[in-house]
């Protein structure tokens, strides 16, 4: 019985192990390419070596095991809107590709899946934290910055955590004057999610604000928008 039992560990082991995402092309595309929270798109569309890296890595997000880790769905979203943009460069803005979001479909984990379905079908519903909101990468330079490492999943909890502070410091998601508060419209579209997670919108912010900049802002604020900017995350602009 042991040494069936065994035998079958030995064959399952490798297995897993082949299924497993390799991201060192993703992070060879990043590298190069991603500073400062976007990306060099013309750098990046005349580069065959740096395309042909985040090819392959976009090809081996179809035979994805559908049941991967957030770290694989994260990556496999930012991924995916590069390859998107690259594809169709030059390109002012994401809203200039029609469907770009919610009709364009990519090969991901066995379907064929739009950037939406990952976001609120699988990444949201599956994994209930609203600190996802800014680590997805949307292509347009009000999204929250690209980060310039693949997620890992072993160290995706302490990488969240810094971009949800470093989002609560950002005057581009939030801005505080007295105990007025502007915040992205991200709080606004997802405000469910930041509710679920801390009782609402303003407790969440509160919790990972660092600087103490809403101390003195009431629980019943009334939040404020920024004006969302689409224009594409290009580091040339």
């Amino acid at each position: 019985m042991l040494r069936t039992l065994l035998l079958a560990l030995t064959l399952i082991v490798p297995a897993a192990a082949a299924r497993a995402l390799d991201t060192a092309p993703y992070q060879s595309v990043l590298t190069a390419h991603a500073h400062r929270g976007g990306v060099d798109y013309a750098a990046l569309a005349a580069d065959a070596s740096a395309r042909a890296n985040l090819d392959r890595y976009v090809a081996s997000l179809a035979t994805m095991p559908d049941a991967a880790p957030l770290a694989d769905w994260l990556n496999a979203y930012n991924a995916l809107v590069i390859k998107s943009i690259v594809a169709r460069w030059p390109l002012a803005s994401v809203r200039d590709v029609p469907g770009f979001f919610d009709r364009v479909r990519h090969g991901v984990a066995g379907q064929q899946r739009t950037l939406d379905d990952i976001e609120n079908r699988v990444i949201r519903p599956r994994f209930h934290d609203a600190r996802v909101h800014f680590a997805l990468n949307c292509g347009a330079v009000s999204c929250p910055p690209l980060a310039p490492r693949a997620f890992a999943q072993g160290s995706l909890d302490a990488a969240l955590d810094g971009l949800a502070r470093s989002a609560v410091a950002n005057d581009a998601f939030v801005r505080v004057t007295g105990t007025s508060v502007k915040v992205s419209e991200i709080f606004f579209w997802f405000a469910e999610d930041f509710v679920r997670d801390a009782g609402s919108v303003i407790a969440w912010l509160k919790r990972y604000d660092r600087g103490h900049r809403l101390d003195a802002v009431p629980a019943n604020v009334t939040l404020e928008r920024i004006s969302y900017r689409w224009a594409v995350n290009d580091r040339r602009r």
